[in-house]
């Protein structure tokens, strides 16, 4: 088993709410957030309609990222999460979503989808947005696994 734990005592916690609409991006409008309000690390939840999503998943045995799976149409968000870390002296935005939308060949009429969202189009979202000050949160490549990690090894 390989755990990775730190204790983090923050100077403060700022939370965010706001929304995202008119086909913003909204990986892009996190990291702008991120950057405009000094954000290291933070938490969000979101949920509302988007457009479009890609959604892409982790082949775990070969360490790669597949190709996108692109829905455009109407989509209605469950459950959104994500974190904001730091990549490269850059906001890194993590969102994974949880969506439905109306399918008549799926039992009930509805299909639900979900995973690792690379790119999102707001119609109207809601979002709360939890920021942690003095815990910078960075991401290293972590070699077991192939992806870029939350990484602690400079911290107290």
């Amino acid at each position: 088993m390989a755990v990775s734990l730190v204790q983090v005592n923050t100077q403060a916690t700022r939370v965010f709410m706001g929304t995202l609409t008119n086909g913003t991006a909204v990986h892009d409008a996190f990291a702008q957030i991120a950057a405009a309000e000094h954000i290291q690390a933070a938490t969000f939840e979101m949920l509302g309609g988007l457009t479009e999503v890609a959604l892409s998943a982790y082949d775990f045995e070969r360490q790669i990222r597949q190709e996108p799976l692109v829905f455009r149409r109407p989509l209605e968000i469950l459950s959104g999460h994500g974190a904001i870390s730091r990549l490269d002296g850059r906001p890194h935005i993590h969102t994974h979503l949880v969506l439905s939308f109306r399918d008549e060949t799926a039992p009930h009429g509805m299909a639900i989808i979900g995973g690792h969202a690379v790119r999102a189009i707001a119609f109207a979202v809601e979002f709360t947005l939890t920021a942690y000050d003095g815990v910078p949160v960075n991401r290293a490549m972590d070699a077991r696994t192939g992806l870029s990690l939350w990484d602690f090894s400079n911290s107290k």
